[in-house]
């Protein structure tokens, strides 16, 4: 099984900053979890402006285009799962696609993911009129392009089997307002679901079709994180208009939340598997169950109960090695990230 996330943003997000703490943290391990890239070039593709950045103190470069890569996640030294990571550049987003193959590409990425992450700058949340910070973070490009991929398809009922796990990854939260801090920052989060209520809106209703739609399909949650870590950085100049604020990395960085994001969009997705195959299970029992000889013989084609037996069987074997994977994965992702859907 291998998985697909994407990871994109508007413009001086805080995306590409947030790519390279989150490889270098998963590759030197954190919480047991580490990730193996394909090729050791990849590794060092993203290791090396991440030292630039420790010890030069030296922001990034923008990403350009379109990155992909393939990783194995692992959790104490056990392969867990395969997935394929594809990183844009901030303003992706906002163009159109016959302007820009790179952005018929992300539109064909969105409609292929298991699970996207979509990095948002905090202070901008924060400090910025609302309007202005919907334009800045691209929330409503954001919610337009999963509107037309994903939630569409659940409103027609069509690709009911797929659904999309949503990670917002609230970055440069070292630099918030203290009021934004407080009560574990329940101002930001009230701000950043404000900001993006499109996302949240048709997240929630999609959720709430529990007759006709399954609600884990549609799992979406928010993080706070900052690269830099509290304290180490400072804001030179707020920003205004299209320009953000500046801010200065006075202290080597030392990263805070990066990884749960990325967790949460892999167990999650681990998890929609292992409830699909539960349900083939149940379904296909309760099928067989009630159906007469003549009826079955045509369904079985040729198979007998007892190789129908051992297709449930295998399917339930497959789950309960995937059951303790999840757990591994869920337990840790899940203790720190908040719904984007209010309670």
């Amino acid at each position: 099984m291998s998985l697909k996330v994407t990871l994109f943003g508007g413009t001086g997000q805080g995306k590409t900053t947030y790519t390279l703490a989150l490889l270098y943290q998963m590759a030197a391990g954190i919480d047991g979890f580490r990730i193996e890239a394909e090729d050791a070039d990849t590794s060092t593709k993203y290791l090396n402006p991440w030292r630039d950045f420790v010890i030069a103190r030296k922001w990034p470069a923008p990403t350009m285009g379109r990155r992909e890569d393939t990783f194995s996640l692992l959790f104490n030294n056990e392969f867990i799962t395969e997935f394929r990571w594809v990183d844009y550049q901030g303003g992706a987003i906002n163009i159109t696609t016959d302007e820009s193959d790179e952005a018929a590409q992300l539109h064909a990425d969105i409609q292929e993911s298991n699970a996207v992450i979509i990095v948002a700058d905090a202070f901008t949340i924060a400090t910025r009129p609302r309007i202005e910070a919907e334009m800045l973070t691209s929330s409503t490009y954001i919610f337009n392009l999963l509107n037309s991929y994903k939630f569409k398809e659940a409103a027609r009922g069509v690709g009911m089997a797929q659904g999309i796990t949503i990670a917002l990854v609230l970055t440069k939260a070292d630099i918030l307002p203290e009021e934004y801090k407080e009560n574990n920052y329940q101002r930001l989060f009230e701000q950043a679901r404000e900001v993006f209520r499109g996302v949240v809106s048709f997240a929630e209703e999609q959720r709430a079709h529990t007759s006709s739609l399954r609600p884990w399909l549609y799992p979406a949650a928010m993080i706070p994180v900052s690269v830099a870590g509290e304290g180490n950085a400072s804001v030179v100049d707020p920003g205004r208009g299209y320009e953000l604020a500046t801010v200065n990395l006075d202290n080597p960085p030392d990263p805070v939340n990066i990884h749960y994001p990325f967790l949460y969009a892999i167990g999650n997705e681990l998890d929609r598997n292992a409830l699909y195959m539960e349900e083939q299970e149940e379904e296909l029992e309760a099928r067989l169950s009630k159906l007469n000889r003549n009826v079955l013989n045509r369904i079985l084609r040729g198979r007998s109960i007892k190789q129908v037996h051992e297709e449930r069987q295998a399917v339930a074997e497959k789950l309960s090695e995937m059951e303790p994977k999840i757990r591994a994965v869920t337990t840790v992702a899940n203790k720190k990230m908040r719904s984007l859907i209010p309670s």
